[in-house]
């Protein structure tokens, strides 16, 4: 899509006076009860995006936000197919408002919020020149030694640009520098620069 989803949502919320973020939201790991947009990578690739923003109904309703998600969806899947996304639920509770869309892959979520989301290998992450093994980092913040980084090739890894939370189904062994671990398969991303991508490696 020529202009990200959330980018779309800023500028509703421009209209209807309500300010959002993204980020992804992890079952079974603090992301569970957490006031920020989330993301959950799950064991067979697809994406759990939930997005949490500050909601007054005196300005608009949940209907009118769920109609502007389900055509900005139907528009996607006709274009990627029909498994690329769906919409899951929306609720709002305490002046905050959920949002759930569920996508086919993390290319599909890359491709429909316009950022970076990858999934796959060490060894093709390498190949493709987004990640440097020897600038990772252990949950104590020790930098790898040059064995262990030699043995990452067939792990798998996550590459992501949302500033917020990102849940992943695995044990997580090594991440970038700037990436706070909540626990062994959750990470925060919200120190990310503007523009900047970051990630974890998989112990897979």
């Amino acid at each position: 899509m020529k202009k990200s989803f959330v980018n779309n949502l800023a500028f509703a919320a421009v209209l209807m006076l309500i300010v959002m973020s993204l980020t992804a939201c992890g079952k079974n790991s603090d992301a569970d009860n957490s006031d920020k947009s989330s993301i959950e990578i799950r064991k067979d690739g697809t994406v759990i995006s939930t997005i949490v923003a500050d909601f007054a109904e005196s300005y608009y309703s949940t209907d009118e936000l769920k109609e502007m998600t389900e055509n900005e969806i139907n528009a996607f899947v006709v274009s990627n197919g029909e498994d690329s996304a769906s919409f899951e639920s929306i609720d709002s509770k305490d002046g905050k408002v959920r949002l759930v869309i569920k996508f086919g892959s993390a290319s599909d979520y890359a491709h429909f919020n316009d950022e970076m989301l990858l999934y796959e290998t060490v060894s093709d992450a390498v190949i493709s020149g987004q990640i440097d093994v020897n600038s990772l980092v252990d949950k104590d913040g020790n930098t790898i030694e040059p064995d262990k980084a030699d043995s990452l090739s067939s792990q798998h890894v996550v590459i992501c640009a949302s500033k917020g939370l990102v849940s992943v189904p695995y044990k997580i062994r090594y991440a970038s520098k700037n990436i706070k671990l909540i626990d062994k398969k959750t990470a925060d991303f919200s120190g990310l620069a503007d523009d900047a991508s970051a990630c974890l490696v998989l112990d897979k």
